[in-house]
């Protein structure tokens, strides 16, 4: 069973990532509207996600996260993302994102509406990326 959810309350956002592990043998994801980088030493990035999010309730138990930057045309398409997420040694990964970072829970931060979640960053890799999406990509990864 894939968990994911998209924050409803505000103006609507294009997903930008998901954030993903495997959790007591059941894939858990949440879709990300928004990421950063915080630091290069360490290396860390924030995510913001709806308070109380059952999903990240039991992802930050993780030992390691998975980010999937996704691409132009899956943000388009976020609703099938449950279909491309696979495990990679516990690590939620999507298919065919066009950056997979693997990360581990830093710090977390109560943000009123948002938790903010700042994320140790241990690898980076990133996927095929078409002439198009590298404007996108630079600033999103």
């Amino acid at each position: 069973m894939i968990t994911a959810h998209t924050d409803t309350t505000s103006a609507p956002r294009l997903p930008l990532a998901v954030l993903a592990a495997e959790v007591n043998g059941r894939m858990m994801c949440v879709v990300i509207d928004s990421f950063f980088d915080e630091s290069l030493a360490p290396g860390l990035v924030s995510v913001r996600i709806p308070a109380g999010e059952s999903a990240w309730q039991e992802l930050r138990t993780a030992p390691r996260l998975g980010i999937s930057v996704l691409n132009a045309l899956q943000t388009i398409g976020v609703a099938g993302i449950g279909q491309s997420l696979v495990s990679d040694g516990g690590v939620g990964v999507v298919t065919g994102a066009a950056v997979h970072l693997t990360a581990r829970l830093y710090q977390e931060f109560d943000a009123g509406e948002h938790t903010v979640a700042l994320l140790s960053v241990s690898g980076r890799r990133t996927g095929d990326i078409a002439p198009e999406q590298r404007d996108y990509l630079f600033a999103a990864a």
